[in-house]
């Protein structure tokens, strides 16, 4: 009896551990099979699209690790089957979790971030329209 109290324990902490572990670091990939799908859709030459999405691959990849503990575990957790699924890619994953932690957390200022110089305009989008006027319906009588 006590072996198979043992026996359910172990088997339970057992699959409890990797989900956990599975968002503590940055998981592996395999994007060499993602790259070398995107060679067929490239507009030069395949090789150079494979060098090129392996590239991108691997500055995402080192972007992740060096940011990773500072994303939330549920961000990380949420994206990462957008990570593996169609193809396995750190690009998709580090796409995900910034996008994710936009929304969450958007940048202080006005209207939304924007900055110095950008009219309020957020990454590049073109500044929010103003206030409509009044309709015709909202005119004194």
């Amino acid at each position: 009896m006590k072996l198979i109290a043992f026996f359910a324990l172990t088997c339970a902490l057992g699959l409890a551990a990797p989900a956990y572990a599975r968002t503590e670091r940055v998981p592996k990939l395999n994007v060499e099979s993602s790259c070398h799908a995107a060679e067929t859709y490239g507009m030069t030459d395949p090789k150079k699209t494979y060098k090129n999405c392996m590239v991108d691959e691997d500055q995402a990849r080192k972007t992740l690790q060096s940011k990773w503990s500072h994303y939330k575990v549920k961000t990380r957790r949420a994206c990462l089957a957008a990570g593996q699924n169609p193809s396995p890619s750190y690009v998709e994953l580090l796409t995900c979790i910034e996008m994710t932690e936009e929304v969450l957390h958007p940048p202080t200022g006005e209207l939304g971030g924007g900055g110095a110089g950008t009219s309020g305009a957020v990454g590049g989008s073109p500044p929010p329209r103003p206030a409509l006027a009044p309709g015709p319906r909202a005119m004194p009588k």
